[in-house]
């Protein structure tokens, strides 16, 4: 217990630093140390990325040991942990026999310490559970100082060297990246670290191959290069420079946040205007999701948040625990399309598409607002279908200025960036002023003492997600290497013959399918750099103006990322549900893609044509007139909120009164033909619609009990 309780302090202790670190870097170009010396680790980019890194992997394995890791048992997930296990096998044995090969036993030691610490002994952790294995994460929170003091010391010779690195710049390069697949490992699961061994390996074998899949091949010492030495190196390159210049300081503001007791006052506000309507329960969480969201990047953790303060009124309500599950989980995931605060991958496309966050921020109102309004409308059915009876409450009906208070940081925010200045300090200056807001609440007031906790539980979110980042940056950069999205570009050009609709619905699938193994982040990364070039091409060919059609196209595919958090088996939202709840994740996940089923709907719609960017506002404003503008969405967003109305009434299976399967079928297909972006079909699906509403709710005909 003594070591446990050391661990505790000095986990909090690293993370107080990194923070204090991160939000030094903001102010320090105005300070006079600036001036007077030039400190690599402040002033220059890679270092100030290596030094991030660094944070991520100290304070990740403290936390690891501190947690339980994330394969336990054996499973399925063991078999997976057994692969990636294999996998970077072949890559350490690689590693070192070139080293060996050179004469580099030291280095050789390294790589193979850190592969086995990191790789070998989570695979080995439900055949010896006796074992003190957790203790290799405090090793390895030692180890990772070594190649990040070794980047510091090194950083000018390295530059020189990085086509012909030295044995100990291809070790640090290979160990920091073993540290951080292990770390992964333990904290998310296997499923990305293995895609980055597919991704590393093909860069290595990929001359056994046939093309067009074939390239020469590289050589480790090749690789450690690009991972570790280059000015844009994998493991410091652009993807993990959104996590050091954006997503850090969002989730430092949501740890304090979350300490200052925002969170709670917000669920005070939501709960005290809670009706007398069935439907409150679920509106409040809806609400709470969306006043969450505007705070806070992650699905998971408010997912949880929400899950934990709605449950004693689910339950009152009569609310089933898998639906309300499932509703809780779509709250929660709704933070990452909530401004200002997006998911990461948010950040990511500013940086690809060098465009001002606030364009990313106006085109996600809209499928905001969709996803917001296809929940409320489920709840809405739900609740009549099911008799859902009105939570006994005492509702506050009168106004306060001070429920505004909890609302004050995203506004700060919004409006600052709506200025013209950067997310960054926008951010920066959110955090500065929190615990002054804080004290004009008297809930929040008792928790300023909690503000260094609120410092270091900002640095344990960051963990996951950035760690996650990091790898998504290695997968891009391994891509790139061998020119597999040159190549994967003309298959799926061949594969839908120059289709756009093809197109995009193969990238949707494809994101899907990819998102239910790895982060959104990676989700994002990995379909932007495949499938976008060519979405943009047939989009342009098909008559969207290019500027249009890029924004749209990633726009879409960052949409489709963050579907990812919803969508079993992963689905990290749903396993946060099914936590509170005590059910199963699966069960779970499947309900929860199921509420709001919409959402799945009118993502391709965004890129579909012309008339469908008018959902995202920003495409059809840049490019047109804005009277011809304001046409083309009210009849594009009429429409698609037609069509989520259908397909909400269909999946509750009520609509005036139960529907029977053939209704509920013929309402998700006239549905579907309003959220397409075609005339013709709108107004079939509307006819339609509106003939199966009216027979249901004004001749009050039988439509039959499931």
């Amino acid at each position: 217990m003594r070591s446990r309780s050391f661990i505790e302090r000095l986990l909090f202790i690293v993370a107080i630093v990194g923070a204090l670190y991160h939000l030094y870097l903001i102010i320090h170009p105005y300070t006079p140390i600036s001036y007077w010396y030039r400190i690599g680790i402040f002033d220059l980019t890679q270092l100030q990325r290596g030094t991030h890194v660094f944070f991520i992997l100290a304070v990740g394995f403290l936390l690891s040991y501190l947690t339980r890791w994330s394969i336990l048992s054996i499973g399925f997930r063991w078999i997976l942990t057994l692969v990636l296990t294999i996998a970077s096998g072949f890559i350490a044995i690689l590693s070192i026999s070139a080293l060996l090969s050179r004469g580099a036993l030291a280095p050789a030691l390294m790589v193979l310490i850190t592969w086995v610490l990191s790789m070998v002994l989570p695979l080995a952790r439900p055949l010896a559970r006796r074992a003190p294995l957790e203790m290799s994460d405090i090793a390895l929170a030692i180890l990772s100082f070594i190649p990040y003091i070794y980047l510091v010391y090194n950083y000018q010779d390295l530059i020189y060297r990085a086509v012909l690195p030295e044995p100990m710049d291809i070790a640090m390069g290979w160990a920091m990246t073993f540290m951080l697949m292990g770390l992964v490992l333990r904290l998310v699961g296997p499923e990305m670290p293995i895609l980055v061994c597919a991704f590393i390996l093909y860069d290595i074998y990929g001359y056994l191959l046939p093309r067009p899949w074939f390239h020469p091949g590289f050589d480790v010492g090749f690789l450690a290069g690009k991972l570790y030495i280059e000015t844009e190196a994998a493991l410091l390159g652009t993807v993990t420079g959104v996590s050091a210049k954006y997503v850090v300081y969002f989730t430092i503001l949501s740890g304090l946040l979350g300490a200052l007791g925002y969170g709670g006052a917000m669920a005070k506000v939501f709960l005290s205007l809670l009706g007398r309507s069935p439907a409150s329960v679920g509106r409040a969480t809806v609400g709470l999701g969306i006043g969450m969201g505007m705070v806070s990047g992650s699905g998971a953790a408010d997912t949880a948040f929400i899950g934990s303060t709605m449950k004693p009124l689910y339950r009152a309500a009569g609310y089933r625990d898998l639906d309300a599950a499932g509703l809780a989980a779509n709250a929660g995931t709704l933070a990452y399309i909530t401004p200002p605060i997006l998911g990461s991958a948010a950040f990511l496309m500013v940086e690809l598409l060098g465009i001002p966050y606030t364009w990313v921020i106006i085109m996600s109102i809209g499928p905001a607002l969709l996803y917001a309004i296809s929940i409320l409308l489920y709840n809405g059915f739900y609740v009549r279908k099911t008799g859902i009876k009105p939570v006994d409450m005492k509702p506050d009906k009168r106004f306060s200025p001070l429920y505004v208070i909890p609302f004050i940081p995203p506004i700060i925010i919004l409006t600052i960036v709506s200025l013209g200045y950067s997310i960054t300090l926008a951010v920066f200056i959110s955090i500065v002023l929190a615990p002054i807001i804080a004290i004009l609440d008297k809930g929040m007031r008792n928790n300023l003492r909690k503000i260094p906790e609120g410092f270091a539980e900002g640095l344990k979110l960051l963990v996951p997600v950035g760690a996650s980042i990091v790898m998504a940056n290695i997968i891009m950069a391994m891509v790139v290497v061998s020119g597999l999205h040159q190549k994967f570009a003309l298959a799926l050009l061949q594969i839908v013959g120059g289709n756009l609709i093809y197109a995009v619905l193969f990238a949707f699938f494809f994101s899907l399918l990819l998102g239910m193994g790895v982060p959104p982040i990676a989700t994002y990364t990995l379909a932007s750099l495949l499938t976008a070039p060519i979405i943009i091409k047939l989009a342009v060919a098909s008559g969207i103006p290019e500027e249009a059609a890029t924004l749209a196209t990633h726009m879409f595919l960052f949409y489709c990322a963050m579907l990812a958090d919803i969508t079993p088996p992963v689905a990290l939202s749903a396993f946060a549900a099914a936590a509170v709840f005590g059910s199963d994740p699966i069960k779970v996940g499947v309900r929860a893609s199921m509420v709001a089923l919409p959402k799945y709907l009118y993502v391709p719609s965004f890129i579909w044509s012309y008339w469908g960017t008018g959902l995202l506002v920003l495409p059809l404003t840049l490019t047109m007139p804005i009277t011809e503008t304001f046409a083309l969405m009210a009849t594009r967003f009429a429409a698609v909120l037609a069509g989520t109305v259908f397909v909400s009434a269909a999946n509750a299976g009520y609509l005036g009164c139960s529907l029977s399967m053939p209704l509920r079928i013929l309402l998700v297909v006239f549905g579907i033909m309003l959220v397409i972006p075609s005339e013709i079909l709108n107004i079939v699906g509307l006819i339609g619609g509106l003939s199966i509403t009216i027979l249901s709710m004004r001749l009050g005909i039988s439509c039959g009990q499931e």
